[in-house]
């Protein structure tokens, strides 16, 4: 059996992770949706989902994020000089069919719309600051939706922290390796796209105890 490096149990984890945490939240999505008509704005969805990812994880203005994809131009408040969860790509891990966020989408969006009008109107026109106090008051303990807006952060946190977008990620192409400084794949992966054949520029151990194990 192939032996997972730390990274590819990093990814797989985090994906299993969201995807279970997602699956929990679906009944709370149906009770909201049953009690609420939601007039799906497409143009302006996606631009919420960047807008509350970077609410998550802040970070630079960019218009591209690492695989190329468009962020809308109101998403990044831009309140932190590096990249953040737009930019590695957090919407299309919102997309992803594996995780099954599709499904929550309509019911986080609509409880994050209410949310946001006390602060000012919508969420993707809100300041940074009055975006903060917006999803706060999701993740209140008080609010019978909070496992909606624990299933939505799952994911830029994902995105961001395991490169889950990426079939190899590295420090070269995963913005968010680079800002935590964790350079991808060991120095048996391939490709290796980082100019260094060890890890954290450490040469990895070799030894071993007396019965075989590794030191």
């Amino acid at each position: 059996m192939t032996e997972l490096s730390r990274r590819d149990l990093l990814q797989r984890a985090g994906l299993l992770g969201t995807a279970a945490l997602i699956a929990q939240a679906l009944p709370v999505a149906e009770r909201l949706m049953a009690a609420t008509a939601f007039a799906a704005d497409p143009s302006l969805d996606d631009a919420t989902l960047q807008a509350f990812a970077d609410t998550i994880i802040p970070g630079r203005k960019a218009v591209k994020t690492d695989l190329g994809d468009p962020i809308h131009p109101k998403a990044i408040a831009g309140v932190d000089p590096d990249p953040g969860a737009v930019e590695a790509d957090a919407l299309r891990l919102f997309h992803d069919g594996l995780i099954g966020f599709d499904a929550l989408e309509p019911a986080f969006l609509t409880d994050l719309s209410t949310r946001s009008l006390p602060h000012g109107g919508d969420f993707l026109s809100l300041s940074y600051d009055n975006r903060v106090a917006a999803v706060k008051a999701g993740f209140d303990f008080s609010n019978p939706t909070r496992l909606l807006y624990e299933a939505a952060a799952a994911v830029p946190f994902t995105a961001f922290c395991a490169a889950a977008v990426h079939d190899f990620g590295t420090s070269a192409n995963s913005s968010g390796y680079r800002v935590m400084g964790y350079p991808g794949g060991g120095p048996n992966d391939a490709p290796v796209m980082y100019p260094y054949s060890f890890s954290y520029r450490r040469k990895l151990a070799k030894g071993r105890t007396k019965k075989g194990y590794l030191a």
